[in-house]
């Protein structure tokens, strides 16, 4: 009898402990489940107002002038902030997107769109304490530096290979002009290279969507390109840094986009003809030979026309290295070769006028570096004189050496602090590919840090810290290339900073 009153007794007892657990339980669920809900809808609200912040930002290259610019930023991101929080989600109400703020006068070059929005989120389990709802709100701001951008466009001849019924020429002029669009007249600056064998410059200017005295814009100069010529990288690289150097805007972002569907294979130097000397009593005791007797030495810029690195075949030049058309005047020799074989061919005229090639480029760059025919992790595999003017091999690597000394000197200017962005166009020059690594390394792309490559990763230890970072994107085709212009924008003009 007594055990059986225990027993009951303990079945009592737990009945209250099971009661008084659930007191406590029930509640703690209850709040696990609002406060996940509330947490979901936070971040769903987050997201919106960080979408709405950074289509506001790029929208603000939309619109002749600042007032229609913000505008359109206004615009954009109401739009965005609707579509990525919809009506109604997860029960909420009281929906409110405040008109997105533009600053266009606190920092000098540089915008912000600043949004907030607040929103009505039920409560469930919660109810119990008297409150159904609860108000969430979120902010966001992103950034957008005015910049002095220099687009860097290859045309050589390689570019005119046939694709899907046009050319990559043709794309890249459609997919060129498109990536202008980006950019707010008014308040970017932009400026244009155009490269084959010599080198047409547009300097940046801030009315870039007018047209100059010449009825010239950055964009009608794109669509009359013709792609022909060779790819003189190191000499557009130069002019497009000259002309970001005559602006000289450090509170503006300084910008170079180079896009390139192949190596480089020439450059501009100096050369002495052969038994010269580099004297002027030399050149005076030779007055038949290339080089004139008062001039000095010759300006211009030898290239290999092998259509690949190889030990031997055709090298030509020299060519003038600048123009003032924007298609050029690839083949022309310079203007005072009277006495060279150059003078009536380029063709095989450098092996013939001159003995090697210097061993800077024209602006001090050296052409020996981080690619050498002796180096086992470079593209180059043969073993021959380094400043041999004969070998096309030899000449691409003295090209590719010069432009990425040209680089270095870009990305570790202090004062502008200037970024370079690539775009290697695949497909269209099987027999001399753009070179990934080259370019990647020119922009000193952050990838090259964790790549399994063991000189992707050398190279970024070389230049890092210290260098300016940019991005490298490829495209694996011309149908890819927009793709890959839109993606450098977005990087160039817009920030989310919180």
């Amino acid at each position: 009898m007594q055990v059986t009153n225990k027993r009951r007794n303990q079945r009592g007892m737990a009945v209250v402990m099971t009661a008084l657990t659930m007191l406590v339980s029930i509640p703690l669920v209850g709040l696990a489940v609002d406060v996940g809900l509330l947490y979901m809808i936070r971040s769903k609200l987050y997201q919106a107002t960080d979408a709405a912040a950074l289509a506001g930002a790029r929208a603000l290259a939309n619109g002749a002038n600042v007032g229609a610019q913000a505008s359109s930023a206004e615009a954009a991101a109401t739009s965005f902030f609707n579509a990525n929080f919809p009506t109604a989600y997860w029960g909420t109400t009281n929906i409110n997107f405040a008109t997105p703020t533009v600053d266009s006068t606190t920092t000098p070059n540089y915008r912000t769109v600043t949004t907030s929005a607040t929103v009505s989120a039920p409560l469930y389990f919660l109810q119990i304490l008297g409150q159904k709802t609860t108000t969430i709100a979120a902010s966001s701001q992103a950034g957008r530096r005015d910049v002095a951008m220099m687009l860097v466009l290859d045309r050589s001849s390689s570019m005119n290979y046939a694709y899907m019924g046009t050319t990559a020429c043709a794309i890249m002029v459609t997919d060129a002009t498109q990536f202008l669009t980006y950019f707010a007249p008014g308040r970017d600056m932009v400026g244009l290279v155009v490269f084959g064998s010599s080198v047409y410059t547009y300097p940046p200017t801030i009315t870039f969507t007018t047209p100059d005295g010449n009825g010239n814009t950055p964009a009608s100069l794109i669509s009359q390109i013709n792609c022909n010529g060779n790819t003189n990288t190191d000499e557009a690289m130069f002019q497009a840094w000259s002309a970001i150097q005559n602006v000289n805007a450090a509170t503006r972002a300084n910008v170079i986009v180079l896009m390139t569907d192949g190596r480089p294979n020439g450059f501009t130097g100096q050369y002495y003809c052969k038994g010269c000397g580099t004297s002027s009593v030399d050149l005076r005791n030779n007055p038949g030979s290339c080089d004139h007797p008062y001039t000095g030495p010759l300006k211009g810029e030898a290239e290999q026309w092998a259509g690949g690195p190889h030990p031997t075949g055709e090298t030509a030049g020299l060519s003038i290295e600048t123009a003032t058309t924007v298609n050029g005047n690839d083949g022309a020799a310079v203007a005072n070769s009277a006495g060279c074989a150059m003078a009536s061919n380029i063709a095989y005229a450098p092996p013939t006028d001159f003995s090697r090639m210097p061993a800077t480029d024209i602006h001090g760059n050296s052409v020996t570096g981080n690619y050498s025919v002796n180096n086992p992790n470079s593209p180059y595999n043969s073993a021959v004189d380094t400043l041999d003017i004969s070998s096309p091999q030899q000449i691409e690597v003295a090209s590719v050496n010069a432009v990425d000394n040209m680089s270095t000197t870009i990305r570790t200017n202090v004062a502008l602090q200037p970024n370079i962005y690539t775009i290697a166009l695949e497909g269209n020059a099987p027999n001399d590919p753009p070179d990934t690594l080259l370019l990647r390394k020119m922009a000193n792309d952050p990838t090259m840090q964790n790549d399994p490559s063991a000189t992707a990763q050398l190279f970024w230890t070389q230049q890092n810290p210290g260098q300016t970072v940019g991005y490298f994107v490829d495209a694996p085709d011309p149908s890819q290339l927009s793709a890959a212009f839109n993606s450098i924008a977005e990087r160039i003009v817009v920030r989310l900073a919180k």
